[in-house]
């Protein structure tokens, strides 16, 4: 029976998310096994949480065991260990033996700012409603344009990866090709869970 391939690369583009994915399998990985899911690293500790719970979802419904995050809080718990995507591969092959996984998934993503301006064009007021005995008035009164500056949280350089507990190797990664706002990210996370899927039923049908 043939290896895995070492190296698989993949590129998703899924229309109904509009997220290119790339995803590589660097080794022999069953994707039958439970994995854990730790949070994002990246601005802020609650955006990681919230990135690690989305894609956890994702992940379950690719057809992955996944680990629930309070069991895995547990677990770290008893060892006084804190639930951190920081940690050094070591340390997450660590927390993988300690929580009974096959591997660990860890999740990085990068954000900035961007201001929007919206422009509303100016308008004719409305005529003025007739009153008893009188014409109704003509609308002459010009209503001025009004400017609208709203902050958008822009998600870049996100990135997932699945980290063997036993040797500390990544075995799998995936990222997306283009930035998304803090309304589609979900979609980015959803697309990279499927394009994972899709690579390692490939993988399986080549060995």
């Amino acid at each position: 029976m043939k290896r895995l391939l070492l190296t698989v690369l993949a590129a998703a583009a899924l229309a109904a998310c509009g997220a290119k994915v790339r995803t590589a399998v660097r080794g022999d990985f069953d994707p039958a096994g439970r994995v854990a899911v730790m949070p994002f690293s990246g601005r802020d500790e609650e955006t990681g949480l919230s990135l690690a719970e989305a894609f956890t979802t994702y992940l379950m419904d690719a057809g992955f065991e996944v680990m629930e995050r309070a069991q895995l809080e547990k677990v770290l718990g008893e060892q006084k260990a804190a639930l951190s995507g920081a940690m050094a591969p070591e340390e997450l092959a660590q927390v993988g033996k300690l929580a009974g996984v096959r591997a660990v998934v860890t999740g990085s993503y990068r954000v900035r700012r961007e201001n929007v301006r919206t422009v509303t064009p100016a308008v004719k007021a409305p005529p003025m409603p007739a009153r008893p005995g009188r014409r109704p008035q003509p609308g002459v009164k010009q209503v001025p344009g009004q400017v609208r500056v709203e902050t958008n949280t822009i998600f870049s350089g996100l990135t997932v990866k699945f980290v063997d507990v036993t040797t500390g190797r990544i075995l799998l990664s995936s990222s997306v090709e283009k930035d998304y706002d803090a309304d589609s990210v979900n979609k980015a996370l959803a697309a990279m869970a499927e394009s994972i899927k899709e690579t390692l039923q490939k993988g399986k049908g080549e060995k």
